[in-house]
């Protein structure tokens, strides 16, 4: 059964800053990076950290960097990226004086799924007067956070001749989602006759289940059609994959 995730920002913010070395050699390069995104089924384990730097220029007094919060909605790379309002994230951040670079970090946790985030950071230049030397702007890379959701696959399906009418059908189904699946029906259609269902399950994220039952047989050459989650008990990725046709598994 598959239901719309709800698009928001469920954010939480902690923020950290640091200086760079005083040594020329060790200059800090004009960056925005991506440091931790991390994935997972629950909000707590959704998180993504992003951080600036950027090197003292001739003559600056004082650093500053601006951070913007991007989201994506929805799997995949399509859709534009659109900024948020996260409380926090609409200040100007400033090194001390005299600082040879200037790094900050900012997290942002509990991300809603599936999306991606991305930080665009502005840096600013200041000499001793207090006027702008210089400003630039850099983009992070993307953290990704995809539908946390079960998603079942049809792996296989196999089939030994019970009777002259009849077939025994075994089949495997994976789960190659992000949640565990709960217990779920599967039935096969044979020339439109539909089986007694079966249950199969729970599956763990990642992991394969079997379960056998009886069907009529098949003809050679023929297609059957397997039916995953008939009774819609998988809150799913994807829905689309749940009805397939396989040609008929017996010589």
């Amino acid at each position: 059964m598959r239901h719309r995730l709800p698009i928001a920002l469920l954010a939480l913010l902690a923020l950290g800053g640091g200086a760079a070395s005083a040594q020329a050699s060790d200059r800090l390069p004009l960056s925005a990076k991506t440091t931790i995104c991390t994935t997972g089924a629950d909000d707590a384990a959704r998180a993504a950290t992003f951080t600036g730097s950027m090197p003292a220029g001739a003559q600056t007094r004082r650093m500053q960097m601006r951070f913007v919060l991007l989201q994506r909605v929805g799997p995949g790379p399509k859709g534009a990226f659109k900024k948020l309002v996260v409380p926090g994230w609409g200040g100007w951040e400033r090194s001390d004086p005299g600082r040879q670079g200037f790094v900050f970090t900012k997290r942002v946790e509990a991300l809603v799924a599936p999306a991606a985030y991305r930080a665009q950071v502005t840096f600013r230049w200041y000499d001793a007067k207090g006027h702008v030397q210089r400003t630039a702007t850099r983009t992070t890379m993307p953290c990704e956070q995809p539908d946390p959701r079960a998603d079942l696959v049809l792996a296989g399906v196999d089939a030994t001749g019970v009777s002259r009418t009849t077939a025994a059908y075994t089949l495997s189904v994976g789960n190659e989602g992000h949640s565990d699946a709960a217990p779920f029906v599967v039935t096969i259609t044979v020339d439109g006759t539909v089986s007694d269902p079966i249950t199969i399950g729970p599956i763990a994220a990642g992991e394969r289940a079997s379960g056998a039952l009886a069907a009529p047989r098949c003809a050679p050459g023929s297609t059957i059609t397997v039916t995953l989650d008939a009774g819609n008990a998988v809150d799913e990725a994807a829905e689309d994959d749940d009805v397939v046709e396989r040609p008929c598994p017996l010589a």
